[in-house]
């Protein structure tokens, strides 16, 4: 069998509503890819099937007896890290200011950690007008702070059309049911 030779062991995958999810999974040196896994640079996806159930980037790599690679890899949702929200006062509406935080965050990060403006369910439930922020934080605690926790919802990752699409999500919502 072909596939034999892409073969990685003890993988395991864990996963959780509006986080970034964790992918950990040990590559031996005979793995054809096994020189091209690198921390905060390799983008690894995981497939059941078809269907990808993870994508993210290498976050550390351990190396074992037999100098195999133990990886740890965090979701793309932890791309929201690399960029940080400095003191801004905003006015405008809930989406408006979500707008704002992904075109702060997409001026700081290079292209492959960029998202567009995917659903937000949630702003029908929290109109704001002005806001404040006197304090430097990274992109996702911001989103956390100011639109997740006081939503009650949750942010999450998709593909299509070519596009990563950061979208924040009413917790009635059923992740199928957003397009």
């Amino acid at each position: 069998d072909e596939s034999q030779g892409l073969r990685i062991s003890n993988g395991k995958l864990t996963l959780e509503l509006g986080k970034s999810g964790l992918f950990e999974f040990t590559i031996y040196p005979t793995h054809p890819y096994y020189d091209t896994v690198f921390p905060m640079l390799s983008i690894v996806e995981v497939f059941r099937e078809e269907l990808s159930i993870f994508r993210g980037r290498v976050l550390n790599i351990k190396y074992g007896f037999h100098n195999e690679k133990q990886v740890t890899c965090e979701g793309e949702l932890a791309f929201l890290l690399d960029s940080i929200i400095g003191p801004h006062f905003v006015s405008g509406s809930f989406s408006e200011y979500f707008d704002y935080i992904i075109d702060i965050h997409n001026a700081q990060v290079e292209e492959a950690k960029r998202f567009t403006r995917g659903s937000i369910t949630v702003a029908d439930f929290l109109p704001f007008e002005v806001l404040e922020d006197y304090y430097f934080l990274t992109s996702y605690e911001t989103l956390n702070k100011r639109m997740v926790e006081p939503s009650g919802g949750y942010l999450q990752v998709r593909h299509e059309y070519g596009s990563m699409y950061l979208d924040l999500i009413s917790p009635e919502m059923n992740i199928s049911n957003v397009s």
